[in-house]
């Protein structure tokens, strides 16, 4: 029998001829099982890295077999190759000899005991006995493992044992270990052992826990009211009976507020508590006693101002509109959902100019609501068919004003230009082309701008040195909307004089991220396990990081972004380095970002796949790119609300309908290879049935050819860029604008960068 633990250790040394054991964990992460049964066909794993990536293997790949997997997980917890997986076999985990436990062999771990419960091999004490062999440190699987522990000991009335289990964990482990199910055993456990003291205290602490599902609640009280009687929960004091709230139901809650109206005024203890009794009176709609709670505990309100929107969400959701504005008023904050909330509310109440103003504050705060930036030209522009009606010029000024010089300014820039033309501001119209490209840079709406004014725009001369200054620049790139091939005295240039504040610095700060991950004991943890593929727990593991150390929202971005980085993890760092442009208020235009942000948001995975099959298809490779980057930000294991899947996002029905016609018996639309070869097949079909235009195409690929074939039949008049702004389809007006904007964008990081 061959001992893989050893082999394991051996490879920290030693490289082998096999794959490298990093390529190995990235095959397995973005699911690509054919590369690994390929591997496999003539080659015999020999160490643990091999092993988990063949129990993923028959896990997930649709020609994957369950026996065989639960021999490997077998085979890497018992550290021998196992020719039968049965009962004996597994039994002999209990007393052989523990290896040092890595991230793979915790997850196989934790593999095995569910495979091993629904086999039912081993009793309810085995099982135990099976868990506590585990080592405890700050470690998602390890949590589960604790949690299932205690659960199967409260199960056989084992009380004492957790008591002395939850003792003797390390104080250091015990806030990240503890679930909020295992906090309310424990506390069970001392109440049943007769310390009914310290069974409520440790019953308030879990209650105070963030997250905490209404099921645990009710348990609690459940308990608490056998112990201590029905009515003593509602004999609390005020800061302990708002935790319990979720476990009342609605007579005996309105019986509460009646009898116990000091709760309304009292200065409440804990945050959940609070949180539970301002929706509770904000549902019911006791505005008053609201008020009166939010005055005494001043102190929460500041702490969290989008609490305060999201009650006012659930009156505008109840259509209270004035009192969702007089709760907002009365207790005003800096988050930009208070003025949604406003210019949705006075919106429904017909005030016009109000809805206005608080539109465009909310649009100044966050501009990448595209919602509400089809609600701003909705406003601006009254549409009744070929004829348009343009508000006040002050209007648009006003949104120009105060909304970001962003990509998604683009649509309030194109319809400012267009009321200009209509009002017969002729000189005005020609000093704003000459800088619209500053208003919007890397806007989908730059081309369409250069293309509808064109005559216009070259009534100016081109100017002859655009990299004098910022000025001479933008008005360059106002005359070329930046594209490659009108734009030569750009390329190969050095551009960063104009690069946004603060991106040069942001760019190096994520370039710092991978040291000091691995230079974390816990951020390192969770990058192994995002190696893998198991996000869930190196999310986890990095959320409760970022909240221990009290960080920001920008670190906890910073920290995703690398830990992409490490393990190849496009989505991450992708997905990440975007959520930092958006906070920064830094346009994501290729032509103005520097390159360590700009490879990261354009970036080109899985390529040796994508050139083949583009190739094979005869389409630009970068038209592939621009709708993988929409369809699914470069994450190979995305499903949508309608069950679309991986990095294409193909659906179902149409890629069994694809791999029926190209021969494909077995597949995974969520292996990358499956899903750019069918997504390509598809995406040239279209673009061949379109003349070759993304536009287009990715209408069709979004909506669907038939509706396409609707659309343009009911809406097009020659026209493209008219048409995209007549399309009665919002979702797919959008889609296609990114979708085009990307590949605009992948174009210029091929020509003006080289990448």
């Amino acid at each position: 029998m061959r001992h893989f633990w050893l082999a394991s250790r051996i490879l920290l040394f030693f490289t082998t001829s096999l794959l490298a054991e990093t390529d190995l964990h990235y095959l397995v992460k973005s699911h690509q099982w054919g590369q690994i049964e390929s591997h496999f066909k003539n080659t015999t794993p020999s160490r643990e890295s091999e092993v988990y990536s063949l129990i993923e293997f028959h896990e997930k790949a649709p020609n994957g077999d369950k026996e065989k997997r639960f021999r490997y997980l077998l085979s890497l917890i018992r550290g021998v190759f196992v020719t039968e997986a049965n009962e004996e076999e597994v039994k002999k985990i209990l007393t052989q000899t523990m290896p040092f436990q890595t991230t793979l062999f915790k997850l196989s771990y934790w593999k095995l005991y569910n495979e091993i419960t629904s086999k039912n091999y081993l009793t309810p004490q085995e099982r135990i006995q099976f868990l506590n062999r585990l080592n405890l440190e700050e470690d998602p699987i390890c949590r589960r493992v604790l949690d299932e522990q205690i659960r199967l000991l409260a199960a056989n009335n084992q009380w004492k044992e957790i008591t002395e289990k939850i003792q003797s964990i390390p104080d250091s482990y015990k806030k990240y270990l503890l679930t909020g199910d295992s906090l309310y055993r424990y506390g069970k456990a001392k109440l049943i052992l007769g310390d009914e003291k310290a069974a409520i205290e440790e019953w308030l602490i879990c209650l105070q826990k963030d997250g905490l599902m209404d099921q645990t609640i009710q348990m609690i009280a459940s308990d608490w009211s056998k112990y201590k009687g029905s009515g003593s929960i509602l004999q609390l004091n005020p800061s302990e009976i708002t935790l319990f709230l979720p476990a009342i139901n609605a007579n005996d809650k309105e019986a509460l507020f009646r009898s116990r109206p000091e709760i309304f005024s009292s200065r409440l203890n804990y945050y959940e508590g609070f949180k539970h009794l301002t929706s509770s009176l904000t549902k019911v709609g006791k505005m008053n006693e609201l008020f009166r709670v939010l005055r005494a505990n001043k102190s929460f309100v500041d702490m969290d101002s989008s609490w305060i929107v999201s009650l006012a969400d659930v009156l505008y959701q109840q259509n209270k509109f004035h009192q969702a504005i007089e709760l907002l008023k009365t207790f005003p904050g800096k988050d930009a959902g208070y003025y949604r909330v406003f210019a949705a509310s006075y919106d429904r109440l017909g005030e016009k100019e109000l809805y206005f103003e608080n539109l465009i504050l909310y649009l100044g705060k966050y501009p990448f609501n595209l919602f509400y930036q089809d609600r701003l030209i909705e406003y601006l522009v009254e549409r009744k068919g070929d004829k348009s009606h343009y508000a006040p010029l002050a209007k648009f000024e006003r949104a120009l004003a105060e909304i970001p010089n962003l990509p998604v300014k683009g649509r309030l820039v194109y319809w400012y230009l267009r009321s200009l033309k209509e009002n017969g501001e002729t000189e005005r119209l020609k000093k704003e082309l000459k800088r619209y490209y500053a208003l919007c840079p890397g806007s989908y709406y730059t081309r369409v701008i250069r293309e509808e004014f064109l005559a216009t725009i070259k009534e100016s001369n081109k100017p002859e040195n655009p990299t004098y200054n910022k000025e001479y620049l933008f008005e360059y790139l106002s005359y070329t909307a930046g594209i490659p091939e009108e734009s030569g005295a750009l390329i190969g240039r050095n551009l960063g004089f104009v690069y946004p504040k603060d991106s040069y610095e942001l760019g190096n700060k994520l370039g710092g991220m991978s040291s000091r991950i691995q230079g974390h004991k816990l951020l390192n943890l969770a990058k192994e396990y995002f190696r893998v593929g198991e996000d869930s727990l190196g999310l986890h593991l990095v959320n409760f990081h970022v909240k221990r150390e009290n960080l920001s929202e920008d670190e906890k971005d910073e920290i995703l972004v690398g830990i992409g980085d490490l393990t190849r993890n496009t989505y991450y760092s992708a997905f990440h380095t975007r959520s930092l442009l958006k906070r920064y208020l830094i346009p994501d235009d290729p032509i103005l970002l520097p390159t360590s942000l700009s490879v990261r948001m354009y970036p080109r995975p899985h390529q040796n796949i994508v050139s083949r099959y583009a190739n094979e298809n005869g389409i630009p490779e970068d038209s592939v790119y621009a709708l993988m980057r929409q369809e699914s930000f470069f994450k190979e294991t995305a499903t949508s609300r309608s069950n679309a899947r991986g990095l294409m996002q193909i659906m179902p029905a149409t890629g069994r309908e694809l791999a029926q016609r190209m021969g494909i018996a077995s597949y995974s639309l969520y292996e990358p290879e499956t899903s750019i070869r069918l997504g390509t097949k598809f995406l040239a079909y279209l673009l061949k049935s379109n003349g070759n235009e993304l536009k287009w195409a990715s209408i069709a690929y979004n909506g669907g050819p038939g509706n396409l074939r609707k659309w343009k039949k009911s809406v097009y008049s020659g026209d493209f860029n008219h048409f995209l702004e007549d399309l009665p389809y919002k979702e797919s007006r959008d889609y296609c604008r990114i979708v085009v904007s990307n590949f605009y964008a992948y174009d210029i990081m091929k020509k003006y960068h080289k990448l």
